[in-house]
């Protein structure tokens, strides 16, 4: 059963595996030729792929808790304004929670850590600690700061102007050739569904612009 309202987008690919487009513009209209156990999708969107009927096509829905289900089915109709077809049992695929990430530099605040070897008390910050963060998936970060944090770390985040307040392990110290600590790579802890999903949409708004700015630049 698809799960209609935790979409987070589709990507579809011909039998060769090629991508031909990955939209968040899909609706599930009344199928008034409903097939036993199927669905029907449309998508809706400019310059889309022209294919012609029954011609077969992958349909991945990824979800915002990054799982993603694959739908194998063929075209019902297709324009370059809308394309129709059904989908019905998917496979799930590998959970791809850790590498659904986007390189991006933007900043936050650290309020306060947790350090074991310091009796594992909070240690707050007189003035939160700003922290610039290189990357994000749905599972952790990786981030820099002038304050040297330790493996095991229980580090509080604060980003997204506010919408997103929670904890964080330190797993890892990245370090450059020259043994200099570049940032600190950790997970998330305790996360809500809520929070998954602003992070999730923060994700794919970077990804999308992202590329447009790299196919504006001609790449």
């Amino acid at each position: 059963m698809i799960n209609k309202e935790k979409i987070l987008k589709v990507d579809i690919y011909d039998v060769n595996g090629k991508r031909l487009l990955t939209t968040r513009s899909i609706s599930f209209p009344k199928d008034f030729f409903r097939l036993r156990g199927q669905e029907l999708v449309v998508i809706k969107a400019k310059d889309l792929p022209v294919l012609n009927k029954a011609d077969p096509i992958v349909a991945i829905f990824e979800y915002l808790n990054g799982n993603r289900v694959r739908f194998e089915t063929k075209i019902d109709l297709c324009t370059n304004m809308q394309m129709n077809f059904h989908v019905g049992t998917g496979e799930v695929m590998e959970d791809r929670r850790n590498s659904f990430k986007v390189n991006i530099s933007f900043d936050g605040v650290c309020k306060f850590y947790e350090r074991d070897s310091e009796g594992g008390a909070p240690v707050i910050f007189e003035d939160p600690l700003p922290i610039n963060f290189m990357n994000i998936n749905l599972g952790g970060v990786l981030f820099n700061s002038e304050f040297e944090f330790v493996k095991g770390d229980r580090v509080n985040f604060a980003f997204l102007d506010g919408q997103i307040d929670l904890m964080a392990e330190v797993l890892r110290a990245q370090k450059n050739p020259e043994g200099e600590i570049i940032g600190y790579g950790c997970r998330f802890l305790d996360v809500t569904p809520g929070q998954e999903e602003l992070i999730a949409k923060f994700i794919l708004d970077a990804q999308i612009a992202e590329r447009d700015r790299r196919r504006n630049q001609g790449f």
